[in-house]
């Protein structure tokens, strides 16, 4: 199957025009009419990732992460693009149209945690509600062990229980308008990776519980999106297993 045929099955499910300005989804690195034997699905391409593209036989990537975002080419970036260029492998993502679209990511983290959805918040938020409420520090220590992560932190009264919740995957704990909006709604907690300490410290005061997960744990399940859009195109996929977390536990 051509690439650009299976983008086309990517963007049915997360149109580009959903991802934010300083956004670079789609097509990344390599040739849009390469047939394609085998695709590999991961949250970010590494030297890696690459590698065992490789080793799997698959000559296109599909990540959440772009390689590249906007003009500005570093020595890693520049590394990477020319590990996929010398062994013919394309290089394509869904970023943050996947958080954005129905069905994406923000609602598959919904849904692993145990939240009923209510509403969205401008793009990449879901508002809604825990099926199961629970201690703020009971919560933590749940959302820990379903996400893998040991460094999960909070804000707020640790024995508060919490029912209404907002989710914004990836590093989007660091929207200071959805806090606002989240003030205006009175919902008790926020489920965000990558919060900024004076966010933190508004969210105190507003009396908003936080429990920031980390980034790379929040959107892994970005894998079982991308294999479950792409199981009926006739040629394997494969859930990159070398597409690890840098940061030590």
């Amino acid at each position: 199957m051509e690439a650009k045929k299976i983008f086309k099955v990517i963007e049915k499910h997360a149109p580009l025009n959903l991802q934010l300005d300083f956004d670079s989804s789609g097509f990344n690195v390599g040739n849009r009419d390469a047939e394609i034997v085998g695709v590999l699905v991961s949250e970010n391409v590494t030297h890696e990732v690459i590698d065992e593209a490789i080793e799997q036989g698959c000559n296109l990537i599909i990540s959440h992460h772009p390689v590249i975002f906007g003009d500005y080419f570093d020595e890693f970036t520049q590394s990477l693009v020319q590990h996929a260029h010398d062994n013919e492998i394309t290089l394509y993502s869904a970023h943050t149209n996947l958080d954005a679209v129905e069905g994406g990511l923000n609602d598959k983290l919904c849904e692993v945690l145990g939240i009923e959805v209510q509403e969205g918040y401008g793009t990449c938020s879901r508002i809604g509600y825990f099926k199961e409420p629970k201690t703020l520090k009971e919560k933590a220590k749940e959302i820990g062990k379903i996400l893998k992560d040991t460094n999960i932190r909070t804000v707020g009264n640790l024995d508060r229980e919490l029912k209404t919740v907002a989710v914004s995957c990836g590093s989007g704990g660091r929207d200071d308008a959805l806090v606002e909006e989240l003030k205006d709604k009175n919902v008790d907690v926020l489920i965000g990776g990558e919060n900024k300490l004076s966010l933190a410290l508004k969210m105190q005061y507003y009396d908003i519980c936080l429990i920031e997960t980390g980034h790379f744990n929040s959107e892994i399940l970005c894998k079982d999106i991308f294999a479950n859009w792409l199981k009926d195109i006739g040629i394997k996929v494969v859930k990159s297993t070398k597409d690890v977390n840098p940061y030590n536990a």
